[in-house]
């Protein structure tokens, strides 16, 4: 296990706990650790060849990131528990930590909720963020039942950007590793790598040889699998594990890690979804936060640590809307706009049932659902500033019913397709007599 961490000098703080964080990626915990020794064992890390490559605190935690040859270490203090926690990575670069100077300004910011196709499916997220020079940030994608969603996303891309130029996406952001938030990017890198300039992908996947994977599905094991192989097949395009303090710069997006699974440790990551890496994105004065499919552990971890500073102007609802962060969360998030990356149909069933859904609704002045059409909104955000795409797909409610058993009243699949006409969906001919 430790192979890593016993090339390092190693701090004097007692025991410690050990957590396999990855391929060449290594974790020690310490508790009941002082901000002094922290700071000391910063400096005989430095005696001892180590170089400070960036420094960074956000509320009561302090975060450094050091690195020796091939090793980077990412050493973060938590005010909120007096612990300590050393990442050591040496199959790993670091993010950009310092924006890039004289960055040229040719475009105005621009955040989407994009629709993804939910015609056989409820789940999956996509958001794509401009940046100031025209290029794009991308987090996570759609699922593989999105059947038609590597197109979809191609041509929108590919309409935003000037004709004769590849598309320039500046980075591609994976919250964590289940098919609905990963399948489709396999399929546009695998379909459109030539008309497009990818930068950086970004993520840290949890290990599926985890203690905890025992209930984790056979299905997404394998769709992480081949992930990482499509990667493998694109060596043009660098993969960067995050870890949780990073700051570190897309064009003008300022974007800070606040979570990830190594956070969770020692406590069970059963479910999955709280192997999500939380991230806060800063643009030209606006705040968005993005939990991923983050759950209640992750949840607990951010309100104990960021209780200011999670305060944002936009919030990504986390999983979905389902089961996910707490009604506590989004007390202290204070979004002006929710994001609901879901479909109608979940959303009306799962409104009475998730306390948090109700709370996020309360706090905020607008929210959206993505299966209704694309969200645009300009940065920074202004109130009233937001539009609402033609809504452009639909439930197939065979299909549907085919793949999952969900079954409808006619009246309520009748009432649905009214609001997706009136929305500015295009009839369809299977809906022509009705239900």
């Amino acid at each position: 296990m430790n192979t890593l961490l016993n090339k390092i000098p190693l701090p004097d703080f007692g025991d410690c706990q050990l957590y396999p964080s990855g391929k060449g990626c290594e974790l020690a915990l310490y508790s009941g650790v002082s901000q002094s020794d922290f700071f000391e064992y910063i400096s005989k890390l430095s005696a001892e060849g180590y170089t400070v490559v960036n420094e960074n605190q956000i509320e009561n935690n302090m975060f450094v990131f050091m690195e020796k040859e091939a090793v980077k270490l990412s050493l973060g203090y938590y005010g909120c528990d007096s612990t300590v926690r050393l990442v050591a990575d040496e199959c790993s670069s670091f993010p950009p930590f310092k924006q890039k100077a004289d960055l040229p300004n040719c475009s105005e910011n621009v955040f989407w909720q994009f629709e993804v196709d939910h015609s056989l499916i409820d789940c999956g997220m996509c958001y794509i963020l401009k940046t100031c020079t025209g290029a794009f940030f991308i987090i996570d994608s759609a699922h593989t039942y999105s059947v038609n969603d590597c197109e979809r996303l191609h041509e929108f891309l590919r309409e935003r950007t000037p004709a004769g130029q590849k598309i320039h996406i500046a980075g591609w952001f994976f919250s964590h590793g289940h098919v609905d938030h990963i399948a489709q990017f396999m399929n546009f890198i695998e379909h459109f790598s030539a008309d497009a300039v990818i930068d950086g992908v970004y993520c840290n996947f949890i290990s599926y040889d985890h203690r905890d994977s025992g209930n984790w599905s056979d299905a997404d094991r394998a769709y992480d699998k081949r992930f990482f192989q499509v990667l493998e097949n694109h060596p043009e395009v660098p993969v960067v594990r995050l870890h949780t303090g990073q700051t570190f710069f897309i064009d003008n997006v300022k974007i800070d890690v606040l979570c990830s699974h190594e956070d969770v440790f020692p406590n069970s990551n059963e479910n999955y979804n709280d192997s999500s890496v939380v991230l806060m994105l800063m643009v030209e004065g606006t705040k968005l936060l993005i939990p991923g499919d983050a759950g209640h552990e992750e949840s607990y971890i951010l309100e104990a640590r960021y209780p200011e500073y999670l305060k944002s102007d936009i919030v990504q609802q986390a999983h979905h809307g389902h089961f996910g962060t707490t009604d506590n969360f989004y007390r202290l998030v204070k979004a002006c706009i929710a994001l609901f990356p879901v479909t109608q149909i979940k959303f009306d069933e799962e409104l009475d049932n998730w306390s948090a859904n109700r709370t996020s609704i309360e706090i905020a002045d607008e929210y959206y659902i993505a299966s209704n059409g694309t969200v645009e909104i300009p940065l920074p955000y202004k109130k009233g500033n937001v539009k609402v795409h033609q809504d452009e797909t639909f439930e197939s409610f065979k299909g549907v019913y085919d793949l999952w058993g969900y079954e409808y009243t006619s009246e309520y699949k009748q009432k649905l397709y009214n609001e997706y006409l009136h929305r500015g969906g295009k009839p369809l001919e299977e809906y022509k007599n009705g239900f």
